[in-house]
C-alpha cells in the first residue's frame, strides 16, 4: 500500500513539472549584464538588481524591471519583451548593454538616467532588429559617434538618446532607414553638420528634438513646418524657420580658386560684369516697382468707390451701421429678408453666454406626416441672436458688420455656412445652415448602454480628419487674427453626410474684441482639439468634471497601461492599433501644456491625413496579402506601451 502511494506522489510531481512552463532561456544574457554592471565597482548597481538571482526565472514577475510574453509556439516557453530599468543609480560601460542584445525577442528597452559611459558605436544593436520598437538611453554618459548599428532597427519607433556625451554627424540616411520612427530625441549632446534632410520623408515622426548640439546649415522645410523652435534652440550655428536666425543667402565668388584667392587677370573683368549685373538688376527693379505703385493706386481707387458696399455675394438693403441692415451671402435664397425670418415657425435649440440659437422654418407649410404627427415643412436654417454689446461705440458696430461680411464669405466642406445676417442697433441675427444630425458630442456620449450602435475606429478618424481641416481652414483663411475660443465636440456638428463641421467660429469675436495676441488663441484651439481627439479615442467627456483628460491620459501613458486608455468601443477593432497609438500621440502634442509645443492645425491636419493613408494601405494589404507593396512587419498593439506624451518620453 505504501509503495502504491510513493508511486502515485511519483506520478503527481512528474506530472506537475511537465505541465510548468519552461524557464525563460533569456536569463544567461540578463546575468550577464548584472555581472557588467556590478564589475563597474558601484554598490547601488548591485542592490538595484539584487533580485536578479540563477535560482528565480527571470519570468517569474521577481526580477526588477523585467516583463515576459509566453511564446507562440507549442512549448509554451516565456521570453524577456522588456528591460525598463530607469534611474536606479545602474553603471558600467555601454558593453554591458551588448549583454541585452542578446535577448532577441526584447521589444522595448530603457536605460535613461543611469550612469553608463563608452562608446556606444561598439554595441551591436542588430540582433535586436526583429522586435525592439522603444529603445531609451538618456540621461547617461555615452560617448562616441551615432551608432551605426541602431539604423538597422527598422521597426523602431522610439529612440531617445538626449542628454549623453555623443558625437559626430548624425547619419544623413537615418530619415530612410528609419522610417517607423515617432519619436526622435537627440538633445544635449554634442552633434555636428547638418540636420539631414532624409528626416523630411519620415511619415510617422511626431516628436523631434536637437536642441543643445553643435548643428549647422538651414533647417529642412517639413521639419521647420511642422515643429516649434525650442526643438532646434541652443545650436549656435543652426538657421531658418521656426528660428528666428535667418541663414547667410550670400554666394561664393564665380572666379575664387581652390585656395581663396582671385585669378590673376580676371579681377577687374569680374568687377565690371558684377556692376553691370547689378546697373540691370537695378532697372528691372525699378520698372517692377513702378508696375506695383500702379496697381496699388488701381485697387485703392476702386476701394474707395465701394467702400460702403458689402461684398460681391451680398446685398444689403442699408449702408449705415446706425440702420437696420440685411446682407445675403452666396446658396441664400433671394426672397430671404427679416420679416420672412420672423414669420417662419421658430424653435429654441439652446441660450449660451454668447447667443440664443434657433430652429427656424421659414416659408413653412402645415402638414401631417405618414405617422399622422404634425409637420411644417419650409426652408430649415439656424439663426443666433446676438444683443449689441453694452457700452458698444459706433466703431465697434461697425467692425462687428465688417467681421461678419467675412465670415460670410469663409467657404469649407467642414465648416458651416453663414448665409445671411440682420443687424440692427441693437441685435444682430447670424442665419447659418441647418445640419440635421446633431453634433459629435451627442454621438460619441449618448445613449452609452447595451443597445448603443458602437461609433466604429474608421468613422471616428474620418470626422477628426474633417474637422481638422476645417479648423485649419478658418485660422488660415482668417489670417492667423481670429480663433474659436470655445471649441468643444459640441462645437462640430455632423452634416447629412456625415461629414463633421465646424461650427461659431470667431462667434465670441463678434461681441468682444478678442485680447492680443491672437496667435496665442490659435493655440488655445489647437490644445482643445487636442482635447476632442482624446474624447474620440477614450470615450470619455470633459464636461464631466471629474478628470482633466490629457493630465489623465499622460499618466496612464506614463505608467505604460496604454491600453487602459482606448474606448472600450475601439478594442473590437482589429489592426489599427498603430493608428490608433499614432492618433494618440497627436492629441497629446496638440494639448502640451507649452503653447510653443503646439503645432499649427495645418501640420495637426496633415498627420492625421498620414494616419487615415496608412491605415487604407493597411486594409488594402489585409484584403489582398499577396499584393505587392504590402508590409508585415510587426507592430506595437496598444498594451506595448508603444505611446508616451512629450513630458513622459522626455529624459
Amino acid at each position: 500500500m505504501a509503495l502504491r502511494v510513493l508511486f502515485l506522489i511519483l506520478a503527481l510531481l512528474a506530472a506537475a513539472r511537465a505541465s510548468s512552463p519552461a524557464a525563460s532561456p533569456d536569463a544567461a544574457s540578463l546575468l550577464a549584464f548584472k555581472s557588467a554592471c556590478a564589475g563597474a565597482g558601484r554598490g547601488t548597481a548591485t542592490a538595484a538588481l539584487d533580485s536578479w538571482t540563477e535560482s528565480i526565472d527571470p519570468c517569474s514577475g521577481e526580477w526588477r524591471g523585467v516583463t515576459c510574453q509566453r511564446s507562440s509556439s507549442s512549448s509554451a516557453t516565456s521570453r524577456v519583451r522588456r528591460v525598463v530599468l530607469e534611474g536606479v543609480g545602474l553603471a558600467g560601460d555601454a558593453g554591458a548593454i551588448a549583454a541585452l542584445a542578446d535577448v532577441p525577442s526584447l521589444s522595448f528597452l530603457s536605460l535613461k538616467n543611469n550612469t553608463f559611459t563608452g562608446s556606444l558605436r561598439d554595441v551591436d544593436f542588430s540582433p535586436l532588429a526583429p522586435h525592439l520598437k522603444l529603445l531609451y538611453l538618456s540621461g547617461n554618459g555615452f560617448s562616441g559617434r551615432f551608432p551605426e548599428s541602431i539604423l538597422r532597427l527598422r521597426h523602431l519607433r522610439r529612440l531617445d538618446l538626449s542628454g549623453n556625451r555623443l558625437a559626430g554627424t548624425i547619419p544623413p540616411e537615418i530619415g530612410h532607414r528609419l522610417r517607423a520612427l515617432v519619436t526622435l530625441h537627440l538633445a544635449r549632446n554634442s552633434f555636428v553638420g547638418s540636420v539631414p534632410s532624409s528626416l523630411d520623408s519620415m511619415p510617422k515622426l511626431a516628436e523631434f528634438n536637437v536642441s543643445g548640439n553643435k548643428l549647422s546649415g538651414k533647417i529642412p522645410n517639413h521639419l521647420a513646418a511642422a515643429f516649434p523652435a525650442s526643438s532646434f534652440l541652443g545650436n549656435p550655428k543652426l538657421c531658418g524657420a521656426p528660428l528666428r536666425r535667418r541663414c547667410d543667402g550670400q554666394r561664393q565668388r564665380a572666379h575664387t580658386d581652390a585656395d581663396g584667392e582671385t585669378p590673376h587677370g580676371q579681377g577687374r573683368r569680374s568687377s565690371h560684369d558684377r556692376w553691370m549685373v547689378v546697373m540691370i538688376m537695378a532697372a528691372v527693379g525699378a520698372a517692377v516697382a513702378t508696375l506695383i505703385a500702379a496697381a496699388l493706386c488701381a485697387v485703392l481707387c476702386l476701394k474707395n468707390k465701394k467702400s460702403t458696399r458689402p461684398r460681391a455675394n451680398s446685398r444689403t438693403s442699408s449702408m449705415s451701421t446706425s440702420r437696420e441692415e440685411t446682407v445675403r451671402f452666396d446658396g441664400c435664397c433671394e426672397e430671404f429678408d427679416v420679416r420672412a425670418l420672423m414669420m417662419g415657425a421658430a424653435e429654441m435649440l439652446g441660450k449660451g453666454a454668447a447667443a440664443t440659437t434657433y430652429r427656424v422654418v421659414m416659408g413653412g407649410q402645415h402638414d401631417v406626416g405618414d405617422a399622422g404627427a404634425e409637420e411644417t415643412k419650409g426652408d430649415e436654417v439656424v439663426v443666433k441672436r446676438l444683443r449689441r454689446r453694452e457700452g458698444a461705440t459706433r466703431e465697434d458696430e461697425g467692425r462687428r458688420r465688417e467681421l461678419a461680411r467675412e465670415m460670410g464669405s469663409w467657404r469649407h466642406a467642414n465648416i458651416v455656412d453663414l448665409r445671411a445676417f440682420y443687424a440692427s442697433e441693437e441685435e444682430l441675427l447670424l442665419v447659418f445652415d441647418y445640419i440635421p444630425n446633431g453634433s459629435l458630442h451627442s454621438l460619441l456620449h449618448e445613449n452609452r448602454g447595451p443597445a448603443r450602435a458602437p461609433l466604429d475606429w474608421q468613422t471616428r478618424l474620418r470626422l477628426a480628419q474633417d474637422a481638422a481641416q476645417g479648423l485649419a481652414y478658418l485660422h488660415g483663411v482668417s489670417g492667423s487674427r481670429l480663433a474659436h475660443r470655445h471649441l468643444t465636440s459640441s462645437n462640430i456638428l455632423i452634416d447629412a453626410g456625415g461629414s463633421a463641421r465646424v461650427s461659431d467660429f470667431a462667434l465670441l469675436q463678434l461681441l468682444v474684441p478678442a485680447p492680443p495676441p491672437e496667435k496665442a488663441l490659435q493655440k488655445q484651439d489647437v490644445r482643445d482639439f487636442g482635447v476632442i481627439l482624446l474624447e474620440l479615442l477614450t470615450g470619455r467627456s470633459p464636461e464631466d468634471g471629474k478628470v482633466d483628460i490629457p493630465r489623465w491620459v499622460r499618466t496612464v501613458v506614463r505608467e505604460e497601461w496604454t491600453s487602459e486608455v482606448f474606448d472600450v468601443e475601439l478594442l473590437r477593432t482589429r489592426g489599427a492599433e498603430d493608428e490608433m497609438v499614432a492618433l494618440l500621440q497627436v492629441a497629446l502634442l496638440c494639448a502640451a501644456d507649452d503653447p510653443r509645443e503646439r503645432p499649427r492645425m495645418a501640420v495637426v491636419s496633415k498627420m492625421i491625413e498620414d494616419i487615415r493613408d496608412r491605415g487604407s494601405k493597411r486594409s488594402k494589404c489585409s484584403a489582398s496579402p499577396s499584393q505587392a507593396g504590402c508590409s508585415y512587419d510587426s507592430s506595437p498593439c496598444a498594451s506595448e506601451g508603444t505611446t508616451k506624451s512629450t513630458t513622459a518620453s522626455s529624459s
